[in-house]
């Protein structure tokens, strides 16, 4: 288990967890846009053969997994910055 060991006032650690969290969460953002942006590329270049329906129906698939696992994740790491 890893953890971190943070010297400093409650604020400046709350201040942290606020940071690190919103980094993760903007980390999940990216990773869900790049992974459905690739998806609809590939259907574009002819690599994927879906409807606009499935495409759509993929996309939010693969949205709301990548949401609901970076949201669980992110718990955990501020819990780290925590201590």
């Amino acid at each position: 288990m890893l953890s971190i060991v943070i010297v400093g006032d409650e604020r400046n650690i709350m201040s942290l967890q606020t940071k690190v969290g919103r980094a993760v969460l903007d980390l999940g953002d990216l990773i869900k846009s790049n992974v459905v942006g690739e998806i609809a590329r590939a259907k574009s270049e002819k690599r994927l053969t879906l409807s606009d329906a499935d495409l759509n129906t993929l996309a939010n698939i693969v949205a709301a997994s990548i949401e609901t696992t970076v949201r669980s994740g992110e718990d955990g790491i501020t819990r780290l910055v925590r201590g």
